[in-house]
């Protein structure tokens, strides 16, 4: 019985728990960047159109 508790431990996965993948420190700071970017380019294209489409700014909006 204690071979196969030895067994057992050996084979089961201790770090990571829930069979996610490991995912290094260049791809997080890939995915990072990649997410921050896409809300930087979504709140620069809002203020573009907002100003274009109704003339004001975020500054007007949010002061009215």
């Amino acid at each position: 019985m204690r071979g196969l508790a030895l067994n057992f431990a050996s084979t089961h996965q201790t770090e990571n728990p829930r069979g996610f993948s490991e995912v290094g420190e260049n791809k997080q700071l890939l995915i990072a960047i990649v997410v921050v970017s896409f809300f930087i380019f979504v709140l620069f294209f809002y203020s573009i159109f907002s100003i274009l489409l109704f003339g004001n700014t975020y500054y007007e909006i949010l002061v009215n």
